[in-house]
């Protein structure tokens, strides 16, 4: 059996079929998904184990959080839904990074350590003196992930609150208030009835503390994490047109991990996006992966092309895949 290094052994790579549909696709968080080279998914927040690249991600979007304040937006009325990510978020780092985080409860008062960004900070629930910023704020500080707080009001799902520093082609201070059927408006085939209603559903009927994930994917001509709408002026012209010389090195397939998880106090959804980005040169040495790849994009519907983005870089990356 051959043995493949990290980047690709632990890799969610998100294509498991030769075709590709937009649909919820979810599943239980936390158990690992094997692949053709090696498996993800036994934690839900990503903290890779070695090298710098936990403290670099951490670090890189905390500084676009601390020079863009409009990356993170708080709702008045999420001060309660916020208390309760910061201890989730601050109790799972705990929880599956016991070597370099704890979280210690002496009464009404918490204990949070993590080493390797070499933070500790004692807090009170609820007072926000306790803290040096807002409790999201605070708990983005820790994590590669984007975080995003859906409020449940009247039966739906509202966007109250977030911290986001690499979005894909969106900006959370245009999203910010808007319901969980406007966010997804321009997604295909999101009509009455469509995916996202029935997946709104679905995340209204999970129980205090349940946690699911789904994969999204697209193709960009580098490997930048920041995508949003934000910081296009500085991105955008570099895509139009299109100049790729070397698609190997240049082209890499963006994943999303997306983890949904209904918060155990409040019952409001914390929704949790992790990039992980990988070179088609990379990416070929899993034979598999190259033609399924190949195949998905062979077959791709042209409206699920047009809302990705993909035209043109598609075609780059089937001509370099196929040869």
């Amino acid at each position: 059996m051959t043995r493949y290094p990290d980047d690709l052994a632990s890799y969610p790579f998100p294509l498991p079929h030769s075709t590709y549909r937009i649909s919820a696709n979810v599943e239980p968080a936390g158990v690992t998904r094997p692949t053709e080279a090696g498996s993800w998914g036994s934690t839900i927040l990503h903290v890779p184990g070695s090298g710098a690249g936990y403290e670099d991600v951490a670090r890189q979007r905390a500084a676009i959080l601390d020079r863009e304040p409009a990356r993170f937006v708080a709702a008045p009325h999420s001060r309660a839904a916020c208390w309760d990510a910061l201890l989730h978020l601050t109790g799972r780092l705990a929880t599956e990074q016991p070597d370099t985080c704890s979280l210690v409860r002496d009464g009404d008062r918490y204990r949070f350590r993590n080493t390797r960004l070499r933070i500790d900070q004692e807090f009170v629930l609820g007072d926000a003196s306790t803290l040096p910023e807002h409790p999201l704020r605070f708990a983005s500080r820790q994590l590669t992930e984007d975080v995003v707080v859906l409020g449940a009001r009247e039966g739906r799902l509202w966007l109250d609150a977030g911290a986001v520093a690499a979005a894909s082609v969106w900006s959370i201070g245009f999203d910010a208030g808007m319901s969980f059927r406007e966010l997804h408006g321009p997604v295909p085939g999101n009509g009455p009835g469509g995916v996202f209603e029935r997946a709104e559903g679905f995340l209204l009927r999970l129980q205090p503390g349940e946690a699911y994930r789904r994969l999204n994917w697209g193709l960009q001509p580098d490997d930048r994490l920041d995508l949003s709408l934000d910081a296009a002026p500085s991105w955008a012209p570099a895509r139009r047109p299109l100049r790729i010389t070397d698609p190997g090195r240049e082209i890499h397939l963006r994943t999303e991990v997306q983890h949904l998880i209904r918060l155990p106090l409040t019952g409001s959804v914390l929704f949790l996006i992790g990039i992980r980005l990988l070179a088609l040169s990379r990416l070929e040495r899993v034979p598999a992966w190259r033609e399924r790849l190949v195949s998905v994009l062979e077959t791709l519907p042209p409206e699920v092309s047009d809302y990705k983005g993909l035209g043109p870089i598609a075609a780059l990356t089937l001509a370099h895949l196929r040869r």
